[in-house]
């Protein structure tokens, strides 16, 4: 009897061997530009058929047992708490599958996998390279983060718009989870993903990590790496256009990135020349950008110089919102955000002016959709146009993120977003966790059906 089950447990062990045949990989995902995110993937293979996977219970580390015990039950978590997975076929080394990341959502992945060796590409759109994979045999070693915890401290004290917010119940709350993150997460896809999901609970916006290595290239290497990135630049549009009958035309507007004044520069003066009698500007999930768009934007609807508000850092003593002090600061220089930013983080602040330009502007009536994701250099138009009557806004209430942020180094390549300067509109305003209230409040999907019913009831 015995004799007979040897074979039956041998049958049993080569199967558990079998799925269990797991190989761990110090792995990296590199996107260009100095963003390498160090992980450790898994790669389990069962015939034909390989998974890919960085390291399970990832939500544990980042919110704690109980709270992502309660994301997994509400399936706001991914499954066993992995946040990288990929399924492939193995056909001669070579592997097609697709892949899913938090950050990207659903992409392909082609590549090879050969003697403990995994390299491959992450592509988007069926086309789009958006970066690649390397990873070799090798123990696990979490990184450890608990050191950067005293530099973030550091950095943001430092900075950060006024040192009030530092002294609040809820920046001490937001300390403690920072710190219990920085002692619990293994590689930095869960440093990112849980640094910037606490840090929307902080008692400001604009907060957040960034991992970017600082290189230092020689010219001709400079030359080389922007000839190839030209070859394979990828045109980015601000904005969609449509005419919606001969009285009425809608623009979407999806950013104030810099990229957005070249799309604002061709749109715009096509739409005043067409002298519509309505123009709906849909800035719904528009999360800002930076000011040299927005003042583009601005010069096809402004008439005359108009004074938007302060930006306010903490080289500037004041209490409160102070016209005459505020106004003894410098207008800001349109030149370039770069700029801008630069003059922010040396400087006590800056006036922001819309200037009126030689050109046509627009006179109809003019309706500005938004929603709780209209945000940023957003809101001082939107605020702008509502309160001089120059617009009519429809949806819901502004996010209320309205303050001015730049990056700083932490530790290598990691980096900290964080807000140095306030804002307070011309009329002493401070939208920062307040927001602008539409004209007309619906629902954000019912926005522009709710705009086009407001111009046929005109009619």
């Amino acid at each position: 009897m015995k004799t007979k089950l040897i074979p039956f447990f041998l049958f049993l062990i080569n199967i558990s061997f079998a799925q269990k045949n797991i190989t761990n990989l110090n792995s990296s995902l590199d996107f260009g530009d100095g963003i390498v995110l160090n992980t450790f993937l898994n790669i389990k293979q069962n015939r034909d058929d390989i998974i890919i996977t960085s390291p399970k219970n990832a939500d544990y580390r980042i919110f704690g047992h109980l709270k992502g015990t309660i994301a997994r039950i509400l399936g706001k978590s991914p499954k066993k708490g992995i946040l990288l997975t990929i399924n492939n076929k193995l056909v001669n080394d070579t592997l097609n599958g697709e892949m899913n990341i938090p950050m990207f959502g659903k992409l392909k992945f082609k590549g090879i996998y050969k003697n403990g060796i995994l390299t491959g590409n992450m592509i988007q759109n069926d086309t789009l390279i958006i970066g690649t994979i390397k990873g070799i045999k090798g123990n696990r070693k979490p990184i450890n983060y608990s050191y950067l915890y005293p530099k973030i401290l550091e950095v943001t004290k430092k900075h950060i718009f006024s040192s009030k917010v530092l002294k609040t119940k809820e920046w001490e709350k937001s300390k403690k989870k920072i710190k219990k993150l920085l002692d619990n997460v293994q590689d930095d896809i869960e440093l990112f993903i849980g640094f910037n999901i606490l840090a929307r609970n902080a008692p400001f916006s604009h907060y957040g990590i960034f991992i970017q290595e600082k290189e230092i290239e020689s010219d001709t290497l400079k030359k080389k790496n922007q000839a190839e990135k030209d070859e394979n630049e990828i045109v980015k549009h601000a904005v969609d256009f449509k005419e919606i009958n001969t009285q009425t035309a809608y623009l979407k507007i999806k950013t104030f990135e810099a990229y957005a004044k070249k799309d604002l520069q061709n749109i715009l003066p096509q739409i005043v020349n067409k002298n519509y009698k309505n123009l709906i500007i849909d800035i719904r999930d528009n999360g800002g950008g930076g000011i040299i768009a927005a003042s583009e934007f601005a010069k096809y609807l402004v008439d005359d110089d108009i004074l938007v508000g302060y930006f306010i850092t903490n080289k500037l003593a004041y209490s409160g919102f102070q016209s005459d002090l505020f106004n003894t600061l410098p207008e800001i220089d349109m030149k370039s955000d770069k700029k801008f930013m630069e003059n922010l983080t040396k400087g006590k602040g800056a006036k922001l002016i819309f200037k009126h330009q030689t050109n046509k502007i627009y006179t109809g009536n003019l309706y500005v959709l938004v929603n709780g994701n209209t945000a940023s250099t957003c809101e001082p138009i939107v605020y702008l146009l509502k309160k001089t009557n120059k617009a009519t806004i429809v949806g819901k209430n502004t996010m209320g993120a309205m303050l001015s942020a730049n990056y700083f180094n932490v530790d290598n390549k990691y980096n900290l977003y964080l807000p140095i300067a306030d804002f307070y509109t011309f009329d002493g305003i401070r939208l920062e966790g307040v927001g602008v209230t539409p004209n007309v409040e619906t629902k954000s999907e019912n926005a522009l059906d709710k705009t086009l019913e407001i111009i046929n009831n005109k009619k």
